[in-house]
C-alpha cells in the first residue's frame, strides 16, 4: 500500500476545502446570480484582454471552475466573488450589475426595505452579506450589511491596491484584523482601514455581530467629480 505524505495530504484537503468554498447555494437567486455574474465576469475579461488561463491564474481559480462560473452553470460565492472583482480590478458592485436588484422606478430617491437586498453568504453560512446600495450605480458607495454568526471566522484576501474599509458594528461584539493591526469592537465603534492586505473577521461572542460596512476604491477617489 502506497502511503502518501503528510504534506501532500494536507494540501489536497486544503484544496478541496478552497474549491467548495468558491461554490455558493443552489436556489433561484443564486442561479440568477450566477447567470448574470458569469456574463460580466466574461465581459470585464474581455475588456481587459484576458483569456481564462490568466484570469483564473490571478483569481487562483481553476480554469475548470472559472469556465463554469462565465457559463453560469456554478453559482459563485462570496469568497469567489471577491477573488475575481480583485483579479479584474473592478469593484466588487461591478460583478453584480444588471441584476434584478440594480434596477428601480427612481433611482434618485430609492427606499430599501428590511428584508429585501441580495444575500450572498459563505459556503457554510455563517457569514452573509446583504448589498445595501442600487448594484452598477456609478453614484452609489459601495454599502453592505455583514452578518457573523457566534464562533464565524472569515478571513478574506488582500483586495485591489489602494482599497479601503470603513466599518461600524451595530450589534455584538467584532473582532478584525488587517495586516499586523487588530481592533475588537463593540456596538457603535468604527474602523477605518486598509483592506489591501490580508484581513478578517471574528465573531467571539455568543450572539450575532451585524456591522454595515462601507468600500472605498482608489479609481473611485481618482476619478474626476
Amino acid at each position: 500500500m502506497t502511503r502518501i505524505p503528510l504534506s501532500e495530504a494536507l494540501a489536497d484537503e486544503a484544496r478541496a476545502e478552497r474549491l467548495s468554498t468558491l461554490r455558493g447555494p443552489d436556489s433561484p437567486e443564486g442561479r440568477e446570480l450566477a447567470a448574470v455574474l458569469g456574463a460580466n465576469v466574461a465581459r470585464h475579461r474581455g475588456a481587459r484582454g484576458l483569456d481564462l488561463d490568466a484570469l483564473g491564474a490571478r483569481a487562483g481559480i481553476d480554469v475548470g471552475l472559472l469556465r463554469e462560473i462565465e457559463a453560469g452553470r456554478t453559482v459563485p460565492s462570496l469568497r469567489a466573488i471577491w477573488h475575481l472583482a480583485t483579479a479584474l480590478g473592478v469593484p466588487f458592485g461591478a460583478l453584480l450589475e444588471h441584476t434584478s436588484f440594480s434596477t428601480t422606478p427612481n433611482p434618485d430617491f430609492r427606499v430599501q426595505r428590511a428584508p429585501r437586498g441580495r444575500v450572498i453568504a459563505s459556503a457554510s453560512n455563517q457569514f452573509r452579506s446583504r448589498v445595501l446600495f442600487l448594484e452598477g450605480d456609478a453614484r452609489a458607495p459601495e454599502v453592505y450589511e455583514l452578518t457573523l454568526e457566534p464562533g464565524c471566522v472569515e478571513r478574506a484576501a488582500a483586495h485591489a491596491p489602494e482599497t479601503f474599509e470603513h466599518l461600524v458594528v451595530v450589534q455584538g461584539t467584532l473582532l478584525v484584523r488587517a495586516g499586523e493591526e487588530e481592533a475588537r469592537l463593540e456596538p457603535g465603534d468604527a474602523l477605518f482601514f486598509r483592506a489591501d492586505v490580508p484581513h478578517g473577521y471574528t465573531n467571539p461572542g455568543a450572539e450575532p455581530a451585524v456591522a454595515h460596512l462601507v468600500m472605498t476604491y482608489a479609481m473611485a477617489r481618482t476619478t474626476p467629480g
